[in-house]
């Protein structure tokens, strides 16, 4: 097993641990007010209510509204080279120095595509 995969095997543990406690979490809220109380009143005012803190963990409001940003395609740009920054990382933890250089010339051409796109307004991103 590469560095590599033992990273990515490494956040996909930790997402599963945070989701876990999550339900674990509603779980015992909602079996203890049910326990607790003989209305359904307070059981239905927890439900909503750690549903809203679940949408906020998820970012659902951000998801739902719409993108004001008015530098679209330099933001764009941004996290292409992002994410020719996690593959370089992953390329060198595997010592593949050819991937490595290939990677370095993509993030320079990345990086002219972005002084060309600062302070456009309204540009679309690229290959739109």
């Amino acid at each position: 097993m590469t560095q590599s995969s033992k990273v990515e095997t490494g956040i996909s543990v930790r997402s599963a641990i945070d989701q876990t406690l999550t339900i674990l979490g509603v779980v015992i809220i909602v079996v203890t007010v049910t326990l607790l109380t003989e209305s359904w009143t307070p059981l239905f005012i927890v439900i909503v209510g750690t549903l809203m803190i679940g949408a906020g963990a998820w970012r659902l409001g951000t998801r739902l509204l719409p993108n004001r940003r008015i530098y679209v395609g330099l933001r764009s740009e941004v996290e292409y080279f992002i994410r020719l920054v996690r593959r370089l990382n992953s390329h060198a933890l595997a010592e593949e120095t050819e991937k490595v250089e290939n990677l370095r010339v993509e993030m320079k051409e990345s990086v002219d595509r972005m002084v060309s796109l600062a302070g456009q307004v309204g540009v679309p991103p690229p290959g739109t």
